[in-house]
């Protein structure tokens, strides 16, 4: 009897640990300071609410290319914290909570860095994602205008953003579609939180829906850029105006589902807003 109750209480605790589920926080784009001294912290000011529980931020610059190579890129301090929460062959697992430009260096990372599925990654939450890039980052320095426009910078704000190129040329849309396989997600589903509500500067340059800064077919994992207004699979042509085609169905990438929380029009809230809603949090 003593030997089948040590045995159960060894297996009880090894289920734990199989099943325990890390949640990691990946943030998006920094306009005017780095976040890398959030890296596997519990403190972030960029993040106003948070789920709770057994969680941890990446730190990382986010005025910076997240896949450029230097010791605070973004894919390099998420691997960081994947190699110590997440490795299958130690037991563990964890989700991904993607905002913004998180939305392109979680899912980059998991497509060219988990194809042996060396970590367990249950799934991602993709907030406001711009895995597909922006037609907002595509206008060069046009961009820094909307985007001082949008976040109200001034004086060293506006300065800093101006400073800061690299992570806004990664997310043209050639560019951040060109970089890595959006189909390869290694066997991890990947759920996308998108907005709608739309701002009159940054309309003009976005095709379709968008949040102000991401149209939807970033924000939705759509295959290709395209005027959409919904989420998981529309047809459309290659223009508004284009009557003779006949529209042609578009597809999210592989395993891009909606959040089921999320209609498939998005809620009405603007791109800086979408991280704070801590429902969108939770486990699923």
């Amino acid at each position: 009897m003593k030997k089948y109750l040590t045995s159960m209480i060894a297996l009880i605790a090894l289920s734990g640990s199989i099943y325990a589920e890390k949640v990691i926080y990946v943030h998006g784009m920094s306009l005017t300071e780095s976040n890398a001294h959030c890296q596997d912290t519990k403190d972030c000011a960029y993040w106003e609410s948070h789920v709770g529980g057994d969680y941890v931020f990446v730190g990382y610059d986010g005025r910076q290319n997240p896949f450029g190579g230097t010791d605070v890129s973004g894919s390099v301090r998420l691997l960081q914290l994947l190699n110590k929460y997440c490795r299958k062959d130690q037991g563990q697992s964890c989700r991904l909570i993607d905002d913004s430009l998180g939305g392109f260096t979680g899912a980059g990372t998991v497509s060219m860095y988990n194809k042996t599925g060396l970590y367990n990654i249950l799934y991602v939450t993709q907030i406001v994602s711009a895995e597909g890039g922006s037609e907002i980052a595509n206008l060069g320095d046009t961009a820094i205008d909307i985007l001082k426009v949008v976040f109200n910078l001034n004086g060293d704000g506006a300065q800093a953003l101006i400073d800061s190129h690299s992570a806004i040329q990664a997310l043209v849309t050639t560019s951040a579609r060109a970089l890595f396989d959006h189909n390869r997600s290694n066997g991890t589903v990947f759920y996308h939180v998108n907005a709608n509500k739309s701002f009159f500067l940054a309309d003009p340059f976005l095709p379709g829906t968008d949040d102000s800064l991401v149209a939807f077919h970033s924000s939705c994992g759509y295959r290709t850029t395209g005027a959409f207004s919904k989420c998981m699979g529309e047809k459309i042509r290659s223009c508004a105006l284009c009557f003779w085609e006949t529209p042609k169905l578009i597809t999210p990438f592989d395993n891009h589902k909606m959040h089921p929380l999320v209609p498939l029009t998005g809620i009405d809230i603007p791109h800086a807003q979408g991280h704070h809603d801590v429902r969108y949090h939770g486990a699923l």
